[in-house]
């Protein structure tokens, strides 16, 4: 114990170095701005000894500064020489007006006589603001406001920088810029009250005071929690106070996650773990067993979600059971327990996964293929399976076959191969073919003053109605008859007739398109079918298919052909039947001329007489030319078609009953079937057929 330490402190001297006692570094720690004043204060006269510097000075102390050559406190030391100006000694501080970057270090204060030494060392740090910033971010000072709580800003260590008894020139920023603050808001001397924190007032608040020709700023972060909670943690998986099962094949890896909530609750970490059973996991084989750090999931004014894993390489038996979460804080514990159990394997899992794709795959081709193949699958299983319909078992006709003659002075080749596909082709496909029987008022009809009633009662006794949709027929609105006639507007919108619309070429854009798609809309059982010309020649292309499949079953088996229906340089498969508009063309026109021109009667018969008897074959009639028609040259028609009355006797294959040629030419028009129509019963049928 030194004798001169009694003299100036009552505490026992630290072992001397050289004579001297060594307090080493201060607590106190100095931290200033580039440019701003500060004083450095001798630590002795502050908490080392019971004397102040004038105390010091009446018993003969002094004070000596030092400052070492680096930043350890055991570098050699150097006296410091004082310029006066902007650094000076000053009692027992040293000042610096203002503080560079040089001048960080350490600085040691020595007070000492010939029998007494004491030595205590002090840090100072200058530091330059952050770019674009009124502060340095590691010189900022941190505090805390719970949310809806009040809070008190300090402007902190400016004593130094106002003179006693008056009131320091403070301005307050925030993120450095200056402030409106709201009402709640106030600022008293060298503090900034908040009465009430919001989550807004998170931030850097900066005080600047004046001192002399300088400034002085101390920044405060604040940041803003959630009130202190009073409640335990909160588990959000698994579910609380409830025991979930979870099986699991032996073998097989585990992986548990645990996630929960903790309130606010000062700066204490989350605490949340595993355990098994009784044991915690640390406990447990640390190979097989691990469990992973706390993961922070989200983080909002010091609220915590957090989720905590455990994973298991490979379940054996003994590992099932109960794996229970734990979480804590001040206010209490809670826990969560999932009970692992053991999976019971399933039998034959791989043969029975086979299976079960090979019948899967087996349904996907199954419905490919109906979806793919329906027509072609539903015509093969009526030819083997299906029965004759019953729907209209008591109907004369298979179809009613309607279509709109073209005028000759419209004929083009395009009207041209939709006349010979609706006069020839589809007729003799339909009966010669697929052994259908169908209704065509030209051929089947004799115009009379009834001949709409006739023409409802054809279609009433028709299984179905074929409708031949082609640009002549869209413009002469050919289905005006059955918007007409009540019964057959009936028949239509109730579905009593299934409808079958063949369009033979691109209607749009054609006048009355418009009232085509009315129509579609009124006929309540309707299927579109188009003929593409070429590619719907051949009799096993789609569109035949899909119209037999329309059309209703019948037994006789269709005699199929790949060769072509229609083509331009020979007849195909319609080579041996004769056409309606030859055969009508040729008597019609035999006759007409016989009755205008007389003088030619003696000459045809002359010519022909060889060849009067022939017989002409039609479909499967057969009929003999009457004695008293004369042809003329058959290369003088063209290819028009000229349309006569043919009686049914002639279409039954009977000779008409020879009439005198006294007859009128009323009863001649009347009952001699070889005359043209009188234009009064042209007058409907020329147009709709």
């Amino acid at each position: 114990r030194n004798s001169s330490c009694t003299d100036v402190s009552p505490v026992l001297c630290l072992p001397t170095v050289d004579g001297c006692t060594d307090w080493s570094v201060d607590y106190l720690k100095y931290r200033v701005l580039q440019g701003e004043p500060v004083r450095l204060k001798c630590a002795l006269f502050y908490g080392y000894i019971r004397a102040n510097y004038s105390q010091a000075q009446s018993v003969g102390l002094s004070l000596m500064w030092y400052r070492s050559s680096g930043l350890g406190h055991s570098d050699f030391e150097e006296p410091i020489s004082f310029d006066g100006t902007r650094m000076s000694k000053e009692e027992d501080a040293i000042w610096f007006r203002p503080a560079d970057i040089q001048d960080a270090g350490l600085y040691s204060c020595v007070l000492r006589n010939s029998t007494y030494c004491m030595k205590v060392s002090m840090s100072l740090t200058v530091a330059e603001n952050d770019s674009n910033l009124c502060y340095n971010s590691n010189m900022r000072r941190k505090e805390k406001a719970e949310l809806s709580k009040s809070k008190e800003i300090l402007c902190p260590d400016i004593d130094d920088y106002v003179e006693p008894g008056k009131d320091p020139d403070i301005t307050w920023y925030k993120e450095c810029h200056p402030k409106q603050w709201r009402a709640s808001i106030i600022q008293k001397r060298d503090i900034l009250s908040i009465q009430e924190v919001k989550e807004d007032d998170i931030g850097n608040y900066t005080c600047a005071v004046q001192f002399g020709g300088f400034v002085v700023r101390r920044t405060t972060e604040l940041a803003v929690t959630a009130p202190l909670t009073n409640k335990p943690p909160k588990i959000l998986f698994p579910t609380e106070n409830k025991i979930s099962n979870m099986e699991l094949q032996l073998g097989n890896a585990l992986n548990l996650t645990c996630r929960a909530f903790f309130g606010y609750s000062g700066d204490v970490s989350p605490l949340i773990y595993w355990m098994k059973g009784e044991k915690f996991i640390e406990d447990l084989d640390e190979e097989r067993f691990q469990e992973s750090d706390i993961k922070v999931i989200k983080e909002h004014l010091g609220e915590q979600e957090v989720a905590i894993s455990l994973t298991v390489g490979s379940i054996e038996e003994e590992d099932l059971g109960n794996y229970s979460c734990y979480v804590e804080n001040g206010n209490g514990r809670r826990h969560a327990t999932i009970q692992l159990l053991r999976r019971a394997e399933l039998m034959y899992t791989v043969e029975l996964a086979g299976g079960l794709g090979a019948i899967l795959l087996l349904l996907i081709f199954l419905i490919s293929l109906y979806k793919c193949y329906k027509i072609e699958l539903m015509l093969f299983y009526r030819r083997h399976f299906g029965s004759e319909d019953v729907d209209g078992e008591n109907k004369d006709y298979d179809a009613y076959l309607s279509y709109t003659k073209v005028d000759p002075d419209q004929w083009s080749q395009e009207t041209r191969e939709e006349e010979r596909f609706a006069l020839e082709i589809l007729p003799d496909v339909l009966e010669k073919h697929y052994g259908y029987k169908l209704f065509i008022p030209d051929r089947d009809l004799i115009p009379t003053g009834t001949y709409i009633e006739d023409v409802a009662r054809c279609v009433d006794q028709s299984k179905r109605l074929i409708i031949v949709m082609t640009p002549n027929y869209v413009v002469r609105r050919g289905w005006s008859i059955f918007e007409l006639e009540t019964r057959l507007r009936n028949m239509l919108a109730t579905g009593e007739i299934k409808v079958i619309l063949i369009e033979c070429a691109e209607l749009r854009g054609i006048m009355n398109y418009q009232e085509v798609e009315a129509l579609k809309h009124t006929i309540k059982t309707l299927t579109v079918i188009k003929w593409r010309g070429a590619k719907s020649n051949k009799l096993s292309s789609k569109f035949w298919k899909q119209l037999q499949y329309e059309m209703p079953f019948r037994r006789t088996e269709p005699m199929l052909t790949n060769e072509p229906a229609l083509d331009v340089s020979e007849q195909g498969p319609f080579g041996e039947l004769q056409t309606v508009s030859a055969i009508s063309m040729a008597a019609a026109t035999s006759t007409a001329m016989a009755t205008a021109h007389p003088e030619l009667r003696s000459t045809f018969h002359n010519t022909f007489h060889s060849t009067m008897r022939q017989k002409h074959y039609y479909r499967s009639y057969e009929y003999d030319l009457t004695p008293g028609g004369t042809l003329p040259p058959l290369s003088s028609l063209g290819n028009q078609h000229t349309y006569c009355n043919i009686p049914l006797t002639l279409l039954n294959g009977q000779r008409p009953p020879g009439k005198s040629r006294e007859h009128s030419l009323e009863e001649a028009h009347a009952n001699n079937a070889m005359l043209p129509l009188l234009p009064r019963e042209t007058s409907i049928s020329s147009v709709i057929w």
